[in-house]
């Protein structure tokens, strides 16, 4: 049985001022699926993903969360829509001066009426779910790398979405951390059969979570292959495709 659509990109361009990043980008994410975006430096990954979750304009084209138009909406039909889904950002990105507690809270005090009990369960609950159980107390600065990026999930994942976004998940980390976060990733797409969108250039994390892999080309601004990653790795038609998912750089 066929899923649903998450997550549509139709047709979309993107860029900054005078420079176009990415022109007529077309892919879905389907609910229970885990999607990774692909390519070397500089072809507009973590622009295509600010783009899908409402940071940045979109030029021309549309993006479809749950069937409604995230580029279209504004003001608080807008706001709703990017409730739909969790981000976690490159490095974390947690408040510095907060808690772990008050950094998980924030979406939870910001979109829902609960009570301060309410949302502690819930902070323990989303802390349980990426194994940081009994850090609510503790500050970002006193957490490995690898903490930091599950407490960055737990965040995301505040609010119960069934679209999650992240962004670099695994950089920086080693490769026992990275691991584990592969797994956690994983776990997550078990227990909340959520649409994932990965922003990635870590092969040994996306051979092990990916279903499918959207190839970005900096040079036509645009998607060159998509399929499951271990199929584009030895059978894609694209050469470069091939050696980067082969030796994880372009030449």
């Amino acid at each position: 049985m066929t899923q649903r659509t998450s997550v549509k990109v139709d047709g979309v361009t993107v860029g900054y001022g005078n420079r176009t990043v990415l022109e007529n980008v077309s892919f879905e994410i389907r609910k229970g699926e885990i999607v990774a975006l692909l390519g070397g430096s500089g072809c507009g990954k973590s622009t295509l993903l600010k783009a899908i979750i409402g940071l940045l304009p979109v030029r021309k084209g549309d993006i479809l969360i749950e069937n409604e138009s995230i580029v279209r909406a504004a003001g608080e039909k807008k706001r709703s829509i990017m409730r739909r889904f969790g981000v976690a950002f490159q490095g974390g990105a947690l408040f510095r001066s907060y808690t772990i507690r008050e950094n998980i809270a924030l979406p939870l005090e910001e979109y829902t009426d609960y009570t301060r009990e309410e949302i502690d369960r819930i902070v323990r609950e989303k802390l349980k779910l990426v194994d940081l159980e009994g850090t609510e107390e503790m500050m970002p600065a006193d957490l490995s790398g690898g903490m930091v990026k599950r407490a960055a999930v737990a965040r995301a994942l505040a609010l119960n979405p069934e679209i999650i976004f992240l962004d670099e998940p695994s950089a920086g980390l080693d490769p026992l951390n990275s691991a584990k976060l592969d797994e956690l990733i994983l776990a997550i797409r078990k227990h909340c059969n959520a649409a994932i969108g990965i922003v990635t250039h870590e092969l040994d994390s996306l051979f092990t979570v990916a279903d499918r892999a959207v190839f970005l080309d900096r040079e036509t601004k645009t998607v060159i292959a998509e399929g499951p990653p271990a199929e584009l790795r030895d059978h894609c038609p694209v050469e470069k495709v091939r050696i980067f998912l082969n030796r994880g750089s372009l030449t």
